[in-house]
């Protein structure tokens, strides 16, 4: 099973963890919807910088 880390750059580059082993991510209009595999839900706004599927298995976006 693959799960992922989410995180968020800010303008000034710097970066931070916002959810632990994320099991479902949905667009919505200006950010996501993170779940996780025991139900816990976040919201979190901005657009995808990258994703790393393989070594990692994270996910970083990038704040407005």
């Amino acid at each position: 099973m693959c799960l992922s880390n989410v995180f968020c750059i800010d303008s000034d580059g710097q970066q931070e963890e916002i959810m632990r082993d994320v099991a479902h991510m949905e667009a919505h209009q200006n950010g996501f919807m993170l779940a996780g595999l025991l139900g816990e839900q976040k919201f979190v706004e901005g657009k995808v910088k990258s994703i790393d599927f393989v070594d990692k298995h994270t996910v970083v976006l990038r704040q407005p």
